[in-house]
């Protein structure tokens, strides 16, 4: 049986993940106190479920149990014998103010005069162990609402399919590396077609862009290396029971190198193993 634990900071999509894998067929329950989670797996296992995908179930700063520090021991005793994946959803400090302020909502430990800053200040303590133990992070910072749906869809979809997810993902160096990563590649060794006048409208994608980064044998020489050394090491994370794995390509603003790089690199890594998956975190839509 296939059971998906969502958590992550409050504001930070986590709701609008369960319905998401509540339309992907799943039985989705939310804000379930922690003792129950093992009542309620035992429960539906036992019924004919073959009418959904998997049980999900979110576990957040919410919770009635004080114990979800815990959780992460726990975890280790509810693993055994099932299919289950921990899904941890955030954002920054920054991003998640916004979205309280702009909903007008109360962040679930602003009480007794604490201000919503040092809520979610708070919270990201509380709920570290859930951090550490979780199978994927997922950065909803600069996701839309549509974004975050491909995501989940993408890489749940994946590996519920037995397979391990792999995402490969753009990113400028400018607005952070990824939380969620677990290969950084930097690509501002290569020659940046920023600095050309008559590029620098363009992204990656466009041809001008590519040929002009292929008229340089470095360009040639790193995405060879590192499509190599991906296709040595993606098994090996594989073997070791991993549902999901993050390749995060940056350069500066992540428009013309990272980009160009992801696609090149995602297209032959899709030659070679399933569920691949390629987008662009800062690349401009137009």
């Amino acid at each position: 049986m296939r059971v998906v634990i969502v958590s992550g900071s409050s504001g930070s999509g986590k709701s609008s993940a369960l319905n998401q894998l509540e339309d992907l067929g799943y039985y989705c329950v939310d804000n379930l106190p922690i003792a129950l989670v093992s009542f309620l797996i035992e429960h539906f296992s036992k019924q004919s479920h073959q009418t959904h995908q998997g049980l999900a179930i979110c576990i957040d700063i919410r919770t009635e149990d004080a114990g979800v520090t815990d959780f992460r021991d726990y975890l280790r005793a509810l693993r055994e014998g099932l299919e289950l994946q921990l899904i941890f959803f955030d954002a920054t400090a920054q991003a998640l103010g916004k979205r309280f302020n702009e909903t007008r909502r109360r962040h679930p430990l602003s009480v007794s005069g604490r201000s919503l800053a040092d809520a979610i200040a708070l919270e990201r303590v509380v709920l570290e162990p859930l951090v550490a133990a979780a199978d994927l992070i997922v950065d909803t910072s600069e996701m839309s609402p549509y974004q975050q749906r491909e995501v989940v869809t993408a890489r749940i979809g994946a590996a519920g399919a037995n397979t391990m997810a792999i995402q490969v993902q753009s990113f400028g160096f400018k607005k952070g590396a990824p939380v969620d990563a677990d290969l950084v590649l930097d690509m501002r060794m290569l020659p940046n077609p920023h600095w050309e006048p008559e590029l620098r409208p363009f992204t990656g994608q466009a041809p001008e862009v590519k040929a002009f980064l292929e008229t340089h044998t470095e360009t040639h020489e790193v995405a060879d290396d590192l499509i190599a050394m991906l296709g040595r090491w993606i098994p090996l994370y594989k073997e070791s029971q991993r549902a999901y794995l993050t390749i995060a390509i940056g350069c500066t603003g992540g428009k013309h190198r990272s980009v160009y790089m992801t696609e090149r690199i995602g297209s032959a890594l899709a030659d070679q193993f399933p569920a691949v998956t390629v987008n662009h975190r800062d690349m401009p839509l137009s």
